[in-house]
């Protein structure tokens, strides 16, 4: 058992390192991804219940003797190994269909809108806000803190897929089709994003910054932004 334990435990310790950074869901920076690792961790906590009770039926069932043991031990896998994770399932799919309301929220009307737009092999992001003049940038986002924040997504070329793990879910960009996210940023600072789905030989190329940064930095760069932005 020593021997089994040990391989293990080295195992989790190298392992604990790759769920933090600017690139990991499991550290969520924005309301979508603390969500997606409640999610991660009640899902993470159900497969070990049911792997625990199927590890325990197994024992139980390698211990019984006789007829009468026999049939105990098929009531026993009935109830362990059918109807138990048939209500942990129950339990998780309920848990997860429950988030996708607050997921899919409409963000009240003045609120940032970013249409982004996949390129071969870049990132394009137009800025939309309200009473000012739009603006682009080219494979960074700048976003308030504890803002809403629509992004629509454009494609003209091949399917992609817009994700920045610490901030949000994946959505594919299609084209022919504008797909819609919103993200909430919660603390400030720099997460990297990706296309998480292959569109081309220069598919490594298409990484993305997104710097979350306090109301009062976003204004000043707004205007900045804009001012370039002029004829």
């Amino acid at each position: 058992m020593k021997h089994i334990c040990l391989p293990t435990i080295v195992a989790a310790v190298l392992l604990l390192p790759g769920c933090g950074g600017p690139q990991s869901a499991l550290s969520p920076a924005g309301l979508e991804a603390e969500l997606i690792a409640n999610l991660f961790w009640w899902m993470t906590a159900g497969a070990g219940i049911i792997w625990l009770g199927v590890l325990a039926l197994a024992l139980f069932a390698s211990k019984q003797r006789g007829e009468e043991d026999r049939s105990r031990r098929g009531n026993w896998i009935i109830f362990g190994g059918a109807a138990a994770p048939a209500v942990v399932l129950a339990v998780l799919l309920v848990f997860g269909l429950a988030m996708l309301q607050q997921m899919l929220a409409v963000p009240p009307k003045d609120s940032l809108r970013v249409h982004v737009h996949a390129e071969q092999w870049w990132w394009r992001f137009r800025y939309e806000i309200p009473g000012r003049l739009p603006f682009e940038t080219a494979n960074e986002l700048r976003l308030p803190v504890g803002e809403p924040v629509e992004f629509l997504l454009h494609s003209t070329n091949v399917i992609h897929s817009f994700w920045i793990p610490s901030l949000g879910g994946k959505v594919d960009v299609i084209p022919g089709r504008v797909n819609r996210l919103v993200l909430h940023p919660t603390r400030t600072g720099t997460f990297l994003g990706t296309c998480a789905e292959f569109c081309g030989v220069g598919h490594a190329k298409m990484a993305m910054q997104a710097v979350v940064v306090s109301k009062d930095v976003f204004g000043p760069w707004v205007e900045t932004m804009q001012g370039a932005a002029k004829p």
